[in-house]
């Protein structure tokens, strides 16, 4: 894992940036100034957004870029493996996020969930949702389906309550217990 970087740029002068612990430290020196930040990992997404020559490692909560890199600085192979490293880190650090575990979504509960949620929510606020759960009714051992499940369910904010007290199946679905067999259906 790469967890240092050192980028110069001609005009912008140089970035040093290092993982250390829950946080990325950078150090910032241009011609007319010097600033040393830290941006603790688990507010950023992981997802970094490409403008122009820079990369950027925005806010989870206001989209702001908290860490901005010169893509493909140094060399594209080092560039990679740092920005590899930076998503790996956050998403482990973002405690928050239910992760996806070897799960195969059972096609009936999956319907009680889908009409629970119609039934009771207002279903132009979680139709990513809706349509993840019905991707996953198709192909119900499908990882990725089930992490599309785990990404919409993530991106709802305030409404992930609802979602649980009027469909619990998600909660199972998503948390990482392996249920054995001699135990099924009696947590209903």
């Amino acid at each position: 894992m790469t967890t240092k970087l050192s980028q110069k740029h001609i005009l912008k002068g140089t970035r040093e940036f290092e993982i250390e612990g829950d946080s990325v430290h950078y150090q910032i020196k241009s011609p007319l100034k010097t600033e040393a930040l830290s941006v603790v990992l688990h507010v950023l997404d992981s997802k970094p957004v490409v403008s122009d020559s820079l990369l950027s490692f925005v806010s989870c909560v206001n989209r702001e870029p908290l860490v901005e890199l010169f893509l493909n600085n140094p060399d594209k192979e080092t560039f990679d493996a740092f920005v590899t490293t930076m998503k790996l880190r956050i998403n482990e650090d973002n405690f928050s996020r239910l992760r996806v575990k070897n799960k195969v979504g059972d096609v009936d509960e999956l319907n009680t969930a889908i009409e629970m949620l119609h039934t009771y929510l207002n279903t132009a606020e979680i139709e990513p949702l809706l349509g993840a759960l019905e991707a996953l009714k198709a192909k119900p051992e499908d990882e990725k389906c089930l992490g599309d499940v785990a990404d919409a369910f993530n991106n709802l904010g305030f409404v992930q309550g609802q979602v649980l007290t009027y469909a619990p199946y998600i909660s199972f679905l998503l948390a990482g217990v392996t249920e054995h067999e001699s135990h099924k259906d009696t947590y209903r």
